[in-house]
């Protein structure tokens, strides 16, 4: 994502290069992300949210933290890219997301619900560490797919996809304690532009549509992003920038 605007999230399990087209639909597991200071956070994620009476609302199973003790914060965790990258990435999102479900901006997530507990005890070194020992590398949204009620563009292995999941495998290795269900899955980096729509008629015209428009968009991936889960907002908490290429 951008350093310096909004973000939004996805992520999903596969081992292909891009998840194939209908066999296995994929279902967006958190609808969006914020970037530099706040902004309303995914639907899914909002089962962390305090609701109205100020009572927590109670998380899915499969997306709470192995910790000793319930969280009070969850942490998302993203790839940031290029100011133009991400531009690009978030007009074609909300050209097709539906609007009153669309409240961020576009995303790569590869981390759900990181504690907060453990923030500056496990996760905050790890990031310095692993994001010092990596170099920016080359990312092209590339490959429409269909989600179950969306579309999805996704990187080719030799596109910034093997980079993503390398990173994602070191942070799963380091951190897999203490993952929900949900993060020690697999991981296959992509945007979703679209998800939540019940018309299948009105998903496959979109969907051809993206088809015959898109042409790919390439840009560099700078390093990370952490986010704080905030009552319903992302509040961005703190980037880890990869080493330059030499």
């Amino acid at each position: 994502m951008s350093q310096n605007t909004r973000l939004s999230y996805s992520a999903a399990a596969g081992s292909a290069d891009i998840p194939k087209p209908r066999q296995n639909p994929i279902k967006e597991a958190h609808a969006d992300q914020s970037s530099s200071h706040q902004q309303h956070a995914p639907r899914e994620q909002q089962r962390y949210q305090h609701g109205r009476s100020g009572h927590k609302r109670t998380p899915s199973p499969s997306h709470v933290p192995k910790t000793s003790s319930a969280e009070d914060s969850v942490y998302v965790l993203t790839l940031l890219t290029d100011a133009k990258h991400h531009r690009t990435l978030t007009e074609t999102r909300k050209k097709y997301f539906p609007p009153r479900l669309n409240r961020l901006e576009a995303h790569i997530t590869l981390f759900h619900a990181l504690p907060g507990s453990l923030l500056e005890e496990s996760i905050k070194p790890t990031l310095r560490e692993i994001s010092s020992k990596t170099n920016q590398f080359h990312l092209l949204a590339a490959t429409p797919f269909r989600l179950n009620k969306g579309i999805a563009i996704g990187l080719p292995k030799s596109s910034g996809g093997d980079d993503a999941r390398q990173v994602h495998q070191q942070l799963k290795a380091a951190w897999g304690d203490f993952l929900s269900r949900q993060d020690s899955g697999g991981f296959a980096a992509h945007y979703t532009i679209m998800n939540k729509v019940d018309d299948e008629k009105e998903v496959q015209k979109a969907f051809g549509q993206v088809q015959d428009e898109w042409k790919g968009c390439h840009g560099t991936v700078l390093g990370l992003s952490l986010f704080k889960y905030d009552r319903g907002n992302w509040v961005h908490n703190e980037d880890f920038k990869f080493a330059t290429s030499q």
